[in-house]
């Protein structure tokens, strides 16, 4: 069965113990993270037993330590709890930070997302996102994110964090440059052939391009009236923040970290470019 996707709390704070697990009366060996704030017990994943729980608690409180000690602040945040509490996703965004696509006068926030998990499916992680403040859509540049832990310990580095901060702020400011590429003429039909590319090159699926492309062909804002590769992405970004989230919140994360590089690829040669602004060959079999 798929794992469930969207976010069922923002409830980030509930207690997760350590406890051996047994099979028939006898020691398994593992343990397992489990919840018992709700009236039973809920095995949230499986580890050995050098594992270090990291509470979602003292997580949040070290990466805003990591803010308070980089000098950051003034920020809204934002935290999603999925799979009954088994991941927490936390959104922390700066509109103190700003940086501007020039040629279009578009502002972008500076905007950190952090990780953890309680079945091991996410590291404890930074992961590259900015926010553009004219429809709030988020951008992702990287799903890998910076880690913030050699293995998995029961507290944080808060040097790392600021580390792995001052790392996030230096490729922020090269946001706008690289985004200033993608603002490139291309016609209507152009940006719908684009999106074919992209799903014939697996960037996408189908129903990913009929969501951008009805973005595309309807923008909402004067501002994405314009045809070039940067109101392209736009749709992609607007699609995958507003409408893909809500459906599938990691999938879509993920999606829209591929879309973004394979876009900025775009803008940096114009050759490919060239090509997936023409039509696909039919092949009759």
């Amino acid at each position: 069965m798929a794992r469930q996707t969207v976010p069922h709390s923002s409830n980030y704070a509930f207690p997760v113990t350590l406890e051996s697990l047994t099979i028939d009366g006898h020691d398994s060996g593992f343990f397992g993270t489990v919840r018992r704030d709700e009236g039973f017990p809920r095995v949230l994943g499986v580890a050995g037993e050098r594992y270090g729980l990291l509470q979602n608690s003292d997580f949040i409180e070290q990466i805003e330590a990591g803010f308070r000690k980089a000098d950051l602040s003034g920020f809204e945040r934002e935290i999603a709890v999925m799979d009954h509490g088994a991941r927490c996703q936390a959104q922390w965004v700066f509109k103190n930070r700003t940086i501007k696509v020039k040629k279009v006068g578009d502002e972008m926030a500076f905007k950190v997302t952090a990780r953890n998990s309680y079945d091991g499916s996410w590291k404890v992680s930074l992961v590259d996102t900015i926010e553009r403040l004219a429809c709030l859509n988020g951008a992702v540049r990287s799903e890998k994110g910076i880690m913030l832990q050699g293995k998995h310990t029961s507290r944080l580095n808060v040097d790392r964090i600021v580390g792995g901060l001052g790392t996030m702020l230096e490729r922020f400011e090269n946001w706008a440059s690289d985004l200033d590429l993608l603002v490139l003429p291309i016609t209507q039909a152009q940006g719908s052939h684009i999106l074919s590319h992209a799903q014939e090159e697996g960037i996408i699926s189908g129903s990913t391009r009929d969501g951008i492309l009805g973005f595309w062909n309807a923008p909402r804002r004067k501002e994405d009236e314009e045809r070039t590769v940067y109101n392209l992405w736009n749709a992609g970004t607007e699609f995958f923040t507003h409408v893909l989230k809500r459906e599938r919140f990691q999938y879509s994360d993920t999606v829209n970290a591929e879309f973004t590089g394979w876009a900025m690829e775009l803008g940096r040669n114009p050759d490919r470019l060239k090509r997936v602004t023409t039509p696909l060959e039919l092949v009759n079999n």
